[in-house]
């Protein structure tokens, strides 16, 4: 595994292989994260804003910061999409809606 992430305030974690983006782990695992497009990059709807471990997400790409800049997030620097983001450690972001499906 590449890293771990952790979302609040459900307190939901899950592990994110190597190469994988966040999105993509939440539902090989059987977590529900918010989309409309399903990782495709289109909506924006993913994104989360990261509390802890920044220095452990991929950078982020011109493609990915244009879409957070038309989206309600664009004000929030600390803003990435999760289903662009990839990890390298640990990381800790707030996402609301963010849940195991039962």
């Amino acid at each position: 595994m590449s890293g771990r992430i952790r979302v609040l305030p459900s307190d939901t974690e899950f592990d994110v292989a190597d190469g994988e983006s966040v999105f993509e782990a939440a539902r090989r695992q059987g977590v529900r994260w918010p989309s409309i497009c399903q990782g495709d990059m289109e909506c924006g709807i993913c994104h989360m804003q990261v509390h802890d471990g920044a220095e452990n997400l991929s950078a982020c790409s011109n493609a990915e910061a244009d879409r957070i800049a038309q989206g309600l997030k664009a004000s929030d620097p600390a803003t990435r999409l999760a289903c662009q983001a990839r990890l390298s450690g640990p990381v800790t972001v707030l996402r609301k809606g963010v849940r195991q499906i039962t």
